[in-house]
């Protein structure tokens, strides 16, 4: 009756300890040495494929965020060489007849491709004042294309004795440089900069100046 019963006895119940298929599957009655040394080389061998498993998948890890940075790089690069940078040349003051002078301010676009949508502001400032009672439209020029290596000029003049004054170091004469354009990916870029007259010197010279789109010199 107990030979029965334990015949009819399910397979997971087994006592405690009892040795289990998955570890002495090898050590079992009926296998010879040598086919217990296969068993135990396969087992090895699965649990060396699944490190490798598992060493693959950092490894697709790591190559998709090289890939990501990389590509991140490269657009970065790519938006800082591949775009106009837009300046001032140089900034002279001349007599243009005997009761004007003539300030000539040439800019040129110093990068390799061409800006677009190119505005102009040109305000003159004479010992912290602005030198005429304009409004804004009359000081702005539309520039348009910027093409690389290509000089614009703009002029604005004072009265001869303004420039007197300015040229004898009696009056501080400010240029007021405010240019506004787009590169090809539509991106907007200022440059803002202020040009003091140096009497001693006789030339303009930067005294401030910053990249952000506003009328503020920092």
């Amino acid at each position: 009756m107990a030979d029965d019963e334990s015949s009819r006895r399910p397979a997971s119940a087994q006592a405690p300890g009892a040795p289990t298929i998955d570890s002495d599957f090898a050590s079992g009655p009926g296998l010879t040495r040598g086919e217990r040394r296969v068993i135990g080389r396969l087992a090895q061998v699965i649990r060396f494929n699944d490190f490798m498993t598992f060493m693959v998948v950092v490894a697709t890890v790591c190559s998709a965020f090289a890939t990501w940075r990389t590509a991140q790089v490269t657009s970065l690069l790519f938006s800082v060489t591949e775009r106009p940078y837009v300046g001032i040349e140089n900034v002279s003051i001349d007599t243009s007849d005997e009761e004007s002078a003539r300030i000539a301010i040439n800019f040129r676009n110093f990068g390799h491709v061409s800006a677009s949508d190119g505005v102009a502001r040109i305000g003159l400032v004479v010992n912290g004042r602005a030198l005429f009672d304009a409004g804004v439209a009359s000081a702005t020029n539309n520039i348009g294309m910027i093409s690389p290596t290509v000089r614009h000029s703009f002029f604005r003049f004072v009265p001869i004795e303004v420039y007197r004054d300015v040229r004898a170091g009696r009056s501080r004469l400010v240029v007021h440089v405010l240019i506004s354009y787009r590169g090809p990916d539509e991106r907007e870029f200022c440059y803002d900069q202020l040009m003091t007259y140096d009497h001693r010197a006789g030339v303009f010279i930067s005294s401030g100046g910053s990249d952000r789109c506003s009328s503020v010199i920092y």
